[in-house]
């Protein structure tokens, strides 16, 4: 159940990211989310070139990939994201959730179609529907918050 329920954050997300539903069932995964970006900046602090914005914007919405014939957990985005779900981890408890998850993002401004490894870590209160925490994706860094689109 921990790998269902932590699978889900997306971000991705992130957004990306994540997919959640922070229901009272504790299910992740079982809905799409919105996932919004705040607070970019390069992975070493300075401020965003341009590259952060154009990967995250604001956020997106995810869903859930046409490809259904992927081993892998995957989402993508209103604004054309790849997201493959690589790991994910995370605990509940005593009313509380963490999430680690890490993703393979293939942005739909990359021309090359590279694969991009993204590590979040969101905390949120089970049955709130909201998670937020932080992510990075080695080139950039920010804020996440996710939103279950069930609240």
């Amino acid at each position: 159940m921990k790998k269902l329920l932590c699978a889900a954050a997306s971000l991705g997300a992130i957004a990306f990211i994540s997919s959640m539903a922070l229901a009272d069932d504790h299910s992740l995964g079982s809905d799409n989310e919105t996932v919004t970006f705040s607070d970019l900046t390069l992975a070493d602090g300075t401020p965003d070139d341009g590259t952060c914005a154009k990967r995250y914007g604001t956020g997106y919405k995810t869903a859930d990939h046409p490809d259904t014939s992927s081993p892998n957990a995957q989402k993508t985005t209103n604004e054309g994201h790849d997201i493959i779900i690589s790991s994910t981890g995370g605990t509940i408890g005593d009313g509380i959730l963490s999430i680690e998850n890490e993703y393979e993002i293939i942005f739909p401004n990359d021309e090359h179609k590279e694969t991009i490894e993204v590590k979040m870590f969101a905390t949120g209160l089970i049955g709130s529907g909201t998670a937020s925490g932080v992510f990075s994706d080695g080139s950039c860094r920010g804020k996440v918050t996710i939103q279950s689109s069930q609240q």
